[in-house]
């Protein structure tokens, strides 16, 4: 008997000592997490402080109403809820996320298991709900899930293996490329690319790195599937495990191909601007030397055209003094003609004595009408020498005055022309900046 006594003894205190265990774990499990029990038909029974806390209730407003206050009504009304309690009810436990209300009508994201205690009969006796609250985490998965299918309607978006093999790719990616996702599905990220690059060391490089753990971003040359160029602006994004090892290279890129395009476009404009204005300040260059010949030409022209008219001054002036000359023997003329014509008078009056003397004043006097005749010529012919003379030199006049001018629109066409040259030179200057802009952004 003592034996017996000292066998329960020790198993009483077994007993109580995983008793106190077990207080101590549901203690330390009260402390820490939000508890509510219920009956078998949901109504609630108790609710410690924790969980009290979260749903914004005080004790006497739970105990005794039913598990559904705690839900949305939809829910609540649902089939699918009178399943979860008929199931709950036969004893099968639940452990997952769940949504509840809290008395203000805010949403609650619970961790939750609810737990099934069966009497000695085993019928369920009572039903524990350990729950912590994970509102915030399910709230920063949907931001997170949104922001992610906001990015997959709005990009490009591929997945790799660290060995460059195509794991997935979203219906952006796909439509940008002209492939269906069971056309490139395990196969190399090469056949997107050119095949000089691809067999480039250049190419096994980049993988190198990517591999390592390497970030890359820029703009990247592509092939679609006809074969047609396509640019992106894109990154290269390593995924690493808690150990640091890449496990997959996600990349996300916009399709920058018509930009790409139009920059290639205004580059070829620029170049051809750039051609225009080179061609335009060497034009204008030989166009000022051209002038400068001419300009020396309408120099050589006015001086000769100085000389000539001197000379011809000199001339009329000459003529002048011929006119004179003649107008000299003229006068010269008429009277020895009068002093023929008296001759002739007196050698009549002699008779038969004057007759040879007559002869002879007759014959001078012929000889003074022939001179007269001659100076009249010759007065003639001098007037129109100096008409022409005078005619000559207004003319060439007009000619210095004419080159005169042609030296001075020269002049202006040269300093015009310098004027071109300067501005053709600035516009090549910014054109060559706008080319190498151009070239830089391509």
């Amino acid at each position: 008997m003592p034996l017996f006594a000292s066998g329960l003894k020790a198993l009483l205190a077994d007993s109580q000592a995983q008793l106190a265990r077990a207080r101590a774990r549901l203690d330390a499990i009260e402390r820490s997490m939000a508890m509510i029990e219920f009956s078998a038909d949901g109504t609630i029974v108790s609710a410690n402080h924790h969980f009290l806390e979260l749903m914004g209730y005080r004790a006497e407003e739970l105990i005794g109403k039913p598990h559904r206050i705690l839900c949305d009504a939809a829910y609540a009304s649902s089939a699918e809820y009178s399943d979860f309690w008929r199931k709950l009810a036969n004893g099968e436990p639940y452990s997952g996320r769940c949504t509840r209300r809290a008395k203000d009508g805010r949403e609650v994201w619970l961790s939750a298991s609810y737990s099934p205690v069966l009497d000695a009969g085993g019928r369920v006796a009572a039903i524990v709900k350990v729950a912590t609250d994970i509102t915030e985490r399910v709230r920063s998965e949907r931001e997170f899930q949104a922001q992610r299918e906001a990015i997959d309607r709005s990009m490009a978006i591929i997945e790799f293996a660290p060995d460059g093999a195509i794991l997935t790719a979203n219906q952006n990616f796909l439509a940008t490329f002209g492939y269906r996702l069971a056309d490139i599905e395990g196969r190399h990220h090469r056949i997107l690319c050119e095949s000089s690059y691809a067999s480039s060391p250049e190419y096994a490089e980049f993988w190198r790195k990517l591999v390592k753990g390497e970030f890359f971003q820029g703009r990247y040359k592509r092939l679609a599937k006809n074969g047609q160029a396509v640019w992106l602006q894109a990154t290269y994004n390593p995924v690493v495990d808690p150990s640091g090892r890449v496990i997959k290279v996600v990349k996300f890129a916009s399709d920058i191909t018509q930009r790409i395009e139009l920059l290639h476009a205004q580059a070829e404009r620029a170049q051809s601007a750039l051609s225009v204005s080179e061609n335009t300040e060497a034009l204008s260059l030989r166009g000022s030397g051209v002038l400068d010949q001419a300009a020396a030409e309408m120099r050589k022209v006015s001086d000769s055209v100085t000389h000539s008219s001197a000379i011809i001054e000199q001339l009329g002036e000459s003529s002048g003094q011929i006119g004179a000359i003649v107008g000299t023997i003229r006068d010269i003329a008429d009277q020895t003609n009068l002093l023929a014509l008296n001759a002739a008078i007196e050698a009549a009056r002699a008779g038969e004595t004057g007759r040879g003397f007559a002869v002879v004043a007759d014959e001078v006097r012929k000889l003074a009408e022939r001179t007269s005749q001659s100076t009249g010529e010759i007065a003639g012919i001098v007037e129109r020498i100096q008409q022409g003379s005078q005619s000559a030199v207004a003319a060439m006049q007009d000619v210095r005055n004419l080159a005169g001018r042609g030296m001075e629109l020269s002049d202006h066409a040269r300093d015009a022309i310098a004027d071109i040259r300067g501005g053709a030179k600035e516009v090549v200057e910014v054109v060559k900046g706008i080319t190498e802009l151009l070239s830089d952004r391509d």
